[in-house]
């Protein structure tokens, strides 16, 4: 069963190459309805903290992030050089972020494939995200093995998905084994 909101619909043509300039994802928006990349932005801003998974090896890895930006029309997040979780996307790129929204009891899924910034446009998004948590310059000096990572999802999908009301437990083997 597809769980998606129509405001979302078309996230995934959108999304399927979010390499694409924002002129031509302005052209394939649809009229009316407001840009996917700043709707997620929004999602992930009303959120606070989102989660982040990825694979290391054969082992599930997940963990919060917060900081993320938009920046020529492309959602951008960063991780530290020196993190297990920036070894991970650079040896299996595949990866999906989570976010929920308690209030409207919703959340979002994005699933992708870690794109990251290079040359002059990593350090220019590594600046954009140094000013914005200045904190941030103590962890990441930019020397070697200190920077921050920047990345984008590409051939993403994303969907706002409302959770299913309270539900009855089906399984509960805690109770069994505290006997």
């Amino acid at each position: 069963m597809n769980h998606s909101i129509p405001v979302l619909a078309a996230c995934a043509a959108l999304l399927a190459a979010t390499a694409v300039s924002p002129a031509s994802a302005a052209a394939q928006e649809r009229p009316g309805e407001p840009d996917p990349i700043e709707r997620i932005d929004g999602i992930l801003s009303q959120a606070g903290a989102f989660f982040l998974a990825t694979a290391d090896g054969d082992q599930p890895k997940l963990r919060p992030l917060g900081a993320h930006h938009v920046v020529d029309g492309k959602l951008w997040l960063g991780v530290g050089e020196f993190k297990d979780v920036y070894r991970q996307l650079a040896a299996n790129p595949k990866c999906e972020l989570v976010a929920l929204l308690p209030a409207t009891r919703q959340w979002l899924r994005w699933t992708g494939r870690a794109a990251f910034a290079v040359g002059t446009d990593r350090q220019r998004l590594e600046e954009v995200f140094l000013e914005a948590a200045p904190g941030l310059r103590a962890i990441y000096d930019k020397s070697p093995g200190k920077r921050m990572m920047c990345f984008t999802l590409a051939d993403s999908r994303a969907e706002l998905i409302p959770m299913m009301p309270p539900g009855e437990v089906l399984l509960d083997e805690t109770a069994a084994a505290a006997e």
